[in-house]
């Protein structure tokens, strides 16, 4: 969990006053109660992740888990600061939106999920699916950028073309 000090800082730099606010902001509402505990503290380096490393083109909404708060908070783990910053990059070098089809799946919701694997990296913060219609629409874009992401800090792992993926491609990073 963060110290009391990197607590402050990043409540600061999201533009929260307190705990409190911060979690009317980004969490469910059956989850205000003002105490920081590890909940909040995924949440909060998540927001803080995404705003921070994300150079303005991702909103936190968008890596919420699917689950829309019946199985979790919503950020069930913390979203990984090389992801963002390699979606950012990917981001400005397009030109063009990308759309987070899935970011962070708490364990139930990534169960419920065609296709996903048990020790998913969406489970830990690691992977996300997304769209974008200059790096995904078509086949050669996705094949493409599969095999550009293994240029990245830190890349892992990418993959389109299952059954279940659409015109998405799955990214994830190491820790």
């Amino acid at each position: 969990m963060l110290s009391v000090t990197k607590r402050k800082e990043y409540l600061e730099y999201i533009g929260c006053k307190d705990v409190k606010s911060f979690q009317k902001k980004y969490m469910r509402s059956k989850d205000v109660d003002g105490k920081y505990g590890p909940s909040t503290d995924k949440a909060l380096q998540s927001v803080y992740n995404i705003l921070r490393y994300g150079d303005g083109f991702f909103n936190p909404s968008e890596f919420k888990c699917k689950c829309g708060g019946k199985y979790c908070t919503g950020y069930p783990a913390v979203v990984s600061v090389q992801l963002i910053k390699n979606l950012a990059f990917l981001r400005k070098d397009s030109g063009k939106p990308i759309t987070i089809q899935s970011g962070l799946r708490c364990k139930t919701w990534n169960k419920m999920q065609s296709g996903s694997a048990t020790q998913s990296r969406h489970i830990s913060g690691l992977a996300v699916d997304i769209y974008s219609s200059v790096l995904t629409n078509t086949k050669a874009q996705r094949t493409k950028l599969v095999k550009r992401w293994y240029s990245f800090k830190k890349a892992h792992y990418a993959y389109s073309d299952t059954s279940n993926m659409g015109r998405s491609v799955h990214l994830d990073v190491n820790k």
